[in-house]
């Protein structure tokens, strides 16, 4: 009966690394052997012809659209209408340190678990067509655990991931994401903090040597004049570097992949136990 028990074990550990292999080595829409730059846009809702303008960039862009907002809906369907590489995520508002202006809807200290979660079904709702979430501002929620938790369980009922767009250094996301197994990537670099072309110059090339070093980027901006007037010019030429652009979904499959591959070459025993130990 030990042996039977232990034959049923070995096969269920090939079929579940076969499996996993099969999933993670799946490569649609990009290629994982080269360097990636996923580029989010955030703070898209209020204005339409800037919106549009920055949906019309070239290639596989994230937009993150600001829920309650009066452009929200329009601007995730035409995103949507023009390239299916384009991707729409909820930019939910999120309490910062210092009382800042919260947006409607938005996430704060003062609710309590269930009107958290009010506020997170009605963002939701307003934005069927997201693919994940990330937070506006949130320097002060996004520091705190149990909030991360909550905001998390409710992302394991979904199928959205979820983007640390990392406004502290304090962040509880990734610990919160990791927990409760949400996809998650976190912001390398901010393209436009300061908005002048020579800084925004600058911050494009911070992003694509990290991309070149390390594999891959996630680069945030904003809809500014000056941003887009860059990215206009800058997108057209990005292939000629060897760099490859990806929405948020296809950055996530190449960060699994990578780790896989990791573990693969590294350190197959302990792949194998964490991936029994996960298992019902």
């Amino acid at each position: 009966m030990q042996t039977l028990a232990i034959q049923f074990i070995h096969i269920g550990l090939i079929t579940l690394v076969a499996t996993f292999s099969t999933l993670l080595t799946a490569q649609p829409n990009t290629d994982f052997q080269k360097p990636t730059l996923t580029i989010i846009i955030d703070d898209l809702g209020n204005h339409l012809a800037r919106g549009q303008r920055a949906v019309n960039l070239p290639g596989a862009i994230t937009y993150a659209i600001l829920p309650h907002t009066p452009q929200a809906s329009e601007l995730a369907l035409y995103a949507n209408s023009i390239d299916t590489n384009k991707e729409v995520i909820i930019h939910m508002p999120m309490e910062a340190v210092g009382h800042k202006h919260l947006d409607p809807g938005g996430l704060s200290m003062h609710q309590d678990q269930q009107g958290f979660v009010d506020a997170l079904q009605a963002a939701m709702q307003a934005l069927p067509q997201a693919k994940g979430l990330s937070n506006h501002m949130g320097s002060e929620l996004t520091s705190q655990p149990d909030r991360m938790d909550w905001l998390m369980s409710e992302l394991s009922k979904t199928q959205l991931y979820f983007i640390d767009s990392k406004t502290t250094d304090n962040s509880a996301a990734m610990q919160a994401a990791d927990k409760q197994q949400i996809p998650y990537l976190v912001r390398d670099v901010f393209l436009d903090h300061d908005p002048s072309p020579d800084a925004i110059d600058k911050a494009y090339k911070k992003a694509l040597a990290l991309a070149n070093r390390s594999g891959s980027a996630v680069l945030i901006a904003h809809p500014y004049p000056t941003t887009l007037n860059y990215l206009e010019k800058a997108l057209p030429e990005l292939a000629q570097t060897g760099i490859v652009l990806t929405n948020a979904s296809q950055a996530i499959q190449q960060k699994h992949y990578q780790q896989y591959k990791n573990q693969q070459h590294q350190n197959t025993p302990l792949l194998v136990s964490r991936l029994l130990a996960t298992q019902p």
